[in-house]
Order: structure tokens, then sequence, then C-alpha cells
């Protein structure tokens, strides 16, 4: 359910939901830069993400947000609330990759 609202209200971002049993794996193999999951990821590194959202399956425990090295907590995130981390972490990779390309002073 949350891969489709991704799709619908983001149609550019690519979107694969997979089951905990391939998540090691479909990892390595898609390599994305944010990945939301209901297994932790890591710590303040995000599992070498740029940004790992831990969503918690219980709705009296929070969900962990890991993005860009900063981390914070949300009990019950709306979609509206996991698309603007989504859409932080992009925009974050886009400033990554302009600063990358820009040549030297």
């Amino acid at each position: 359910m949350l891969a489709a609202g991704v799709e619908t209200l983001r149609p550019d971002t690519e979107v694969t939901a997979i089951g905990l049993d391939r998540l090691e794996v479909e990892l390595a193999r898609l390599d994305p830069q944010v990945v939301v999951c209901s297994r932790p990821g890591g710590t303040t590194e995000a599992g070498g993400r740029l940004a790992w959202i831990e969503l918690s399956l219980d709705p009296t425990r929070p969900t962990k947000i890991f993005l860009g090295g900063r981390h914070s907590e949300s009990t019950n995130p709306t979609l509206e609330a996991l698309l603007a981390v989504i859409d932080e972490a992009e925009g974050l990779s886009r400033w990554s990759d302009v600063r990358l390309d820009d040549p030297p002073c």
C-alpha cells in the first residue's frame, strides 16, 4: 500500500516493494538512496544509505528516520510525512551531485 502511494504521488520516483527475506540481496542489487523498512538499517549512517526510515509496525512505538546524518523520530507518520523525507533525500542527492560536478575554484 505504501509503495503504491509513493508511486502514485511521486511518479518519477523508482519504487520497489520486497519482502524482508530478500532485503539484503535487493539492497546490494538496487543500491537505493532511500529505504523504508520495518527493520533497522543502522544508526546515524542509515545503513550506508542517504535515508533509512525504520517504519514501526507497532503504533505505540516511534518510526525512526535517518536522513543525511540526522536522526529523528515520529509516531504514526502520515504518507505526506514520509514523502517529505523522500523529497528531502532527493534534494540532498541533487545537491551532492551538483557539488561533485562543479569545477574546482
